[in-house]
């Protein structure tokens, strides 16, 4: 599990993730430098296309006075009925350029209004776009570099963790090898208990049968003597081996409840220091994976926006060859205007006097002309100056957008790769954790329904106190025949030679210094027996 969370693999990861944020955090740096140049000469060519405005307007102006003339031209021309039939056919003409003229400025200020709604269109798209993705990206990247930094705490904590979960393997140990320690009591006393036996029925050995002669009075004197001491002794030993089982059970138990503890604080503090669970009870590592899932989505967003300007860009462009075109028959209808005004000029001066009238129309039709040109030259520039920045705008923008969507896609497989490195680490992690809980909850209710059902010592002690209430009762029974003597240490020296364990010679040492007239206290010490292989017992000793 450490391994899952820690070690060269997961500090690659990290390096890599930061590495990522820091490419991330630049790529949209310069998405928003190129989106930013962008907008503003698209502001720009909205500008001009406001310029484009007014010139439209002499034109239809300029179509109304031809209009205007053409009428008068005809007016005057059958006023002087032969003679200004040369007019006519130049106010048809001047009929038709007006004609001409209406129809291409209308042509002119309907694309006007396309472009100009298209690129306030593709304006507030990008704005809209940035705002939202500004918004995604401030909290996602605060939260990702938040989890990176877990992630790197993660690390510092498993290089640590080692120590703290051999600590409490030494605690575990320790627990077992008490309760393997003390289960060898059972053993013991189950000796003890044999020799106790083994004490009674030689006792009972000496005594003649019922049936049988009586012993003599010093035989019996002495016999009840030694009952009386050896079934004292006997109460000793059974109370001590009693105890000192009673002590061994407890001691298994609350060992084993205490390794059952211990797995499950060393689970617990898995699971906190794997950070395997944030607030919401969702791993960290999902919420990295989820936090690079969006901001690889709002880098392509930011693509995506690219591509649309760039899409604009490129029907502004086509618009604007069109809106040349009408440009140019604009400036052939200038021309053939003033063409017009000439030849209205030398008529009306080859009429003479009667075509004083038809020569101001054509001095009208002149100025009108030279208003046609200056217009046109108005429109001409303004265009000019919306196709200059509607080429360089699209040109860097499809270079731009072509380089930043390799790095997108750069970016986009090498989070691929980290993510995907995320997820195996995280689904190893998570089944790694899991299968410990499973088997720390398996060993706490195994631990649980066993120590639960241990009560040896119980009973034990149940039946030792009904047989230390029977041995006091015959030692008090005896003591009234014959009191205790000074002679219990020589009586009962073949009993102190048939010992296996330590404790028993203390308890049999203590009850002759009572006889004796010492102490009679019984120290329970820590049993350290001797080994099994010692010949001072023999072959009859049967430890754990």
């Amino acid at each position: 599990m450490i391994d899952s969370v820690s070690g060269e693999q997961l500090q690659t990861l990290i390096d890599h993730l930061r590495s990522m944020i820091a490419d991330m955090e630049e790529y949209l740096k310069n998405a928003r430098n190129q989106s930013t140049v962008s907008c503003a000469i698209l502001e720009r060519i909205l500008g001009l296309l406001d310029q484009v405005s007014v010139p439209l307007e002499g034109f239809h102006k300029m179509t109304k006075t031809l209009r205007m003339l053409g009428i008068s031209t005809k007016i005057e021309s059958s006023r002087m009925g032969e003679t200004g039939l040369g007019f006519l056919t130049l106010a048809q003409d001047v009929e038709k350029l007006s004609q001409l003229v209406s129809e291409k400025s209308s042509n002119i200020l309907s694309h006007r209004q396309m472009l100009f709604q298209m690129i306030t269109d593709n304006l507030r798209f990008v704005r809209n776009s940035e705002r939202l993705q500004d918004e995604q990206l401030g909290s996602v990247l605060i939260s990702t570099s938040g989890n990176i930094e877990e992630l790197v705490s993660v690390n510092s904590r498993c290089s640590s963790f080692g120590s703290l979960i051999a600590a409490v393997s030494g605690e575990v140990s320790v627990n077992i090898s008490e309760v393997v320690s003390s289960m060898q009591m059972h053993d013991m006393t189950r000796q003890q208990f044999e020799h106790v036996i083994e004490a009674l029925e030689r006792l009972s050995g000496k005594f003649p049968p019922s049936t049988g002669p009586a012993p003599d009075r010093e035989n019996f004197r002495r016999l009840i003597v030694e009952a009386g001491d050896v079934c004292e002794l006997q109460s000793a030993q059974v109370r001590f081996a009693a105890s000192e089982l009673s002590g061994a059970v407890k001691s298994i138990v609350d060992n084993l409840r205490d390794v059952a503890d211990k797995q499950m604080q060393m689970a617990s503090e898995s699971h906190a220091t794997t950070g395997s669970a944030d607030s919401a009870g969702g791993s960290f590592m999902d919420a990295i994976s989820r936090g690079m899932d969006i901001v690889t989505g709002v880098l392509a967003a930011c693509t995506q926006s690219d591509r649309e300007t760039s899409v604009t860009l490129a029907k502004v462009a086509v618009t604007m060859q069109k809106v040349s075109g009408f440009v140019t028959d604009i400036e052939d209808i200038g021309t053939e205007i003033d063409l017009i005004a000439l030849n209205s000029q030398i008529k009306a001066a080859q009429t003479g006097t009667d075509g004083a009238a038809l020569g101001v129309l054509a001095e009208a039709i002149k100025r009108l002309s030279d208003e046609a040109i200056r217009q046109t030259e108005q429109l001409s520039h303004a265009l000019t100056q919306i196709n200059e920045s509607t080429e360089q705008l699209f040109h860097e923008a499809t270079l731009e957008t072509e380089q930043l969507g390799a790095q997108i896609s750069v970016m986009e497989l090498e989070t691929s790769g980290i993510l995907r490195s995320l997820g195996d680490m995280n689904n190893k992690l998570i089944n790694t954790l899991a299968t410990l809980g499973q088997s720390v909850g398996h060993l706490s209710d195994d631990i649980e329904r066993a120590t639960r059902a241990i009560d040896v010592h119980e009973r034990v002690e149940q039946m030792a106190s009904e047989v230390m209430t029977n041995l006091d009762r015959i030692v008090a029974a005896a003591r009234e025949f014959e009191p205790a003597s000074s002679e219990f240490k020589d009586n009962l020296r073949h009993m102190e030679e048939r010992y296996t364990m330590q404790s028993e010679r203390h308890i049999h040492e203590a009850i002759a210094r009572k006889r004796a007239g010492g102490a009679a206290a019984i120290s329970v010490v820590p049993v350290k027996e001797v080994a099994a292989d010692d010949s001072e017992f023999g072959d009859n000793v049967d430890l754990f």
